[in-house]
């Protein structure tokens, strides 16, 4: 027989059990792990920022100038009074319901490496409008309806432009991806997929716009928006880049509506003058 020996199995039953990561943490690819909002609270600040704060300057108006004076409200301070209300809502929800942090709260970080986001967020407003213009084209009549928010852009002039530029360019698209992107797409995806959370919040975002009835021709151009804007905001892991790329949108949108007769006419004399240099 030979000597050697097999060693005996070595007694395992005393050590402790194999260490996985603490309770409650989560993986290091969570979306907003420390961010956990409620619905409750997330249509509360939405109700706030979009309804409450320009009924309450109406009503101030009206007790400080009388009846007479809300009829001549200009439709930009109303939009104003909606900015105000909106950062309003979103510092207080987070002052008293959450770590008065933006950052946590609602992944809000700007980073200069996310500017991009602007020029893609303008490629990506006139890819959603060729995609939807077929569908537009078949359910209006003539033009079809236009939401009040172009009609008032369509009618400001000189200073009026820049105001209506830092509202809907600027102030909305923060307002917007912490709610939609932050808030609500944080919250959900704690309890689904990350593709069905990016499908509901966009479908959130795209469906409170018919608050203006003018907008339903809008809705399935605004889901495939939030599509985009969502998917950023995974990838980047806060909603720094989305807000940027919700800026190129916007900002797009802005320079037609306030300069959309001078650019088809500069679109005319580019035209006129390269075609020759062409054939």
């Amino acid at each position: 027989m030979s000597d050697f020996e097999v060693p005996e199995a070595s007694d395992l039953s005393n050590l402790p059990p194999p260490q996985g990561p603490p309770a409650g943490e989560q993986p290091r690819d969570a979306y907003l792990p420390h961010s956990n909002w409620s619905y409750g609270h997330i249509a509360m600040v939405l109700a706030f920022g979009i309804i409450v704060g320009p009924l309450l300057a109406l009503i101030t108006i009206g007790v400080v100038g009388g009846s007479s004076a809300i009829d001549d409200v200009s439709p930009l301070a109303l939009l104003a009074a909606q900015a105000v209300a909106s950062l309003v809502a979103v510092a207080v929800a987070s002052r008293f319901r959450g770590s008065r942090s933006w950052r946590i709260d609602f992944g809000f970080k700007i980073e200069a490496r996310h500017v991009w986001g602007i020029a893609a967020g303008m490629v990506l407003q006139v890819a959603v409008a060729l995609l939807t213009l077929p569908l537009v084209q078949l359910l209006s009549e003539d033009d079809g309806p236009q939401q009040e928010i172009a009609r008032l852009g369509a009618e400001l002039t000189n200073w009026e432009i820049a105001l209506f530029a830092l509202l809907v360019a600027v102030v909305t698209p923060v307002f917007e991806e912490i709610v939609y992107r932050g808030m609500l797409l944080g919250r959900l995806v704690k309890s689904m997929s990350r593709r069905n959370a990016v499908l509901i919040s966009s479908a959130v975002f795209a469906l409170t716009h018919l608050l203006d009835p003018n907008a339903i021709l809008v809705v399935p151009g605004l889901f495939l928006v939030g599509l985009a804007l969502g998917y950023l905001a995974l990838r980047a892991g806060n909603i720094g880049l989305p807000i940027f790329a919700h800026m190129g949108t916007n900002g797009l949108a802005v320079l037609f509506l306030a300069y959309g007769e001078e650019l088809q006419e500069l679109s005319e004399t580019v035209e006129a003058v390269l075609m020759p240099l062409l054939f």
